[in-house]
Formats: structure tokens, C-alpha cells, sequence
């Protein structure tokens, strides 16, 4: 085993803030461009995203921002605060317009989606259990691959019991936020 290798295994990690990754963008030591996540005071590297996983994305940030006016904050890929030490980039998240930016947790926050194209394994596993075990009670994971809408929700000391499968015809309707509701079939590229 070399030096490096044991120096890991006996030492402790040191585990940023989200005021330190902001600090480290302002001084310029981490790029704002940078594709991480601050995932329990780890900076993780974000999975590259296919075109679909992109273009369909971005179409629900559109039809959600087309249907629900005011009322409903749409958020696209943008920091979501959950602690000091966890704050994940969803693909998309939702929250009452009467919130300001600031005030988003996990607990109010009105619906975090994640795209998965590559990423399903680890946003049905590592993804749901830590926006579980934030209070995120409606989170909703859109399998591109096979057109189907896995909803997350009866959060239960910080565990989904609740887990159900929507195939692209099916619509569904947020918990908080009754004016957002998603049927993948009435998206262009699910047609």
C-alpha cells in the first residue's frame, strides 16, 4: 500500500460548508462552471448529461413555467440548500412563489425532479435517500430510457414509503403545489 493510500484510510476527510465552495468560487480556486455537488461536505463530480437527458429537461422546465404562471417557482439545475453540508443541483425543483430563494430547504420545498438517462441507479438509491432524509416530500425521478415517472413521497423517519411507478401516459400532480402536474406523453419527445 503506498503512503497515499494509507494516509486515507487513518486520516479524517475535511468536510466543506456551502460557504466554503462560495468562498473557494469567489477566490477562484473552484470554477463556477464546475459540474460538482456538495454532497455531505464532499464535492462530487456530476454524471455528463446525453441530449435527451437535456432536451427533456428542458422541456419540463418549460411546460411547467407555461402552465403555472406566478404562483410556482421553476428552478433548473440550481443549488438546492438542504444543511450546511448538502447541497445538491437537481435537475429541476419547484417551490411556492410566496418563498424567497433563501428560505428553500428540504422540507418546503414543493418538488425536486431528477432526470435520469445514466444516473438511475444512484437517483433511485443515493439521491432518494438523501432528499428523504432532508424532508423533501414529493421527489419525482423520470427514467428516460424507459418513458416512466417514479414518484417518491409518505416520508416516514426520513424514508419514502411510498414509491410508485407512472407510465408515460399517466399524469401526475404535485403534492404542494396542486398547479403542477407532469404526463410525459404530452411531452414532444416522449410523442
Amino acid at each position: 500500500m503506498n503512503a497515499l493510500a494509507r494516509a486515507l484510510e487513518t486520516s479524517q476527510q475535511h468536510r466543506f460548508t456551502l460557504d466554503d465552495v462560495l468562498r473557494m468560487q469567489e477566490a477562484g480556486i473552484l470554477d463556477e462552471s464546475a459540474r460538482v455537488e456538495l454532497i455531505d461536505g464532499a464535492l462530487v463530480e456530476m454524471a455528463s448529461e446525453g441530449e435527451l437527458h437535456s432536451r427533456l429537461k428542458m422541456q419540463i422546465a418549460k411546460q411547467f413555467i407555461l402552465s403555472v404562471g406566478d404562483a410556482v417557482q421553476v428552478m433548473v439545475e440550481s443549488t438546492l440548500r438542504l444543511s450546511p453540508t448538502n447541497a445538491p443541483d437537481p435537475d429541476l425543483y419547484l417551490y411556492d412563489q410566496a418563498l424567497s430563494l433563501g428560505q428553500i430547504n428540504g422540507s418546503n420545498v414543493g418538488l425536486v425532479i431528477e432526470v435520469a438517462q445514466s444516473t438511475l441507479r444512484s437517483d433511485l438509491a443515493f439521491k432518494a435517500e438523501l432528499y428523504a432524509q432532508h424532508g423533501v416530500r414529493d421527489y419525482w425521478v423520470v427514467d428516460v430510457n424507459t418513458d416512466t415517472l417514479i414518484v417518491h413521497r409518505g416520508l416516514v423517519d426520513g424514508v419514502y414509503r411510498d414509491v410508485t411507478h407512472h407510465g408515460a401516459q399517466e399524469t401526475v400532480t404535485a403534492l404542494a403545489l396542486p398547479s403542477v402536474s407532469l404526463c410525459l406523453a404530452e411531452l414532444p419527445i416522449i410523442r
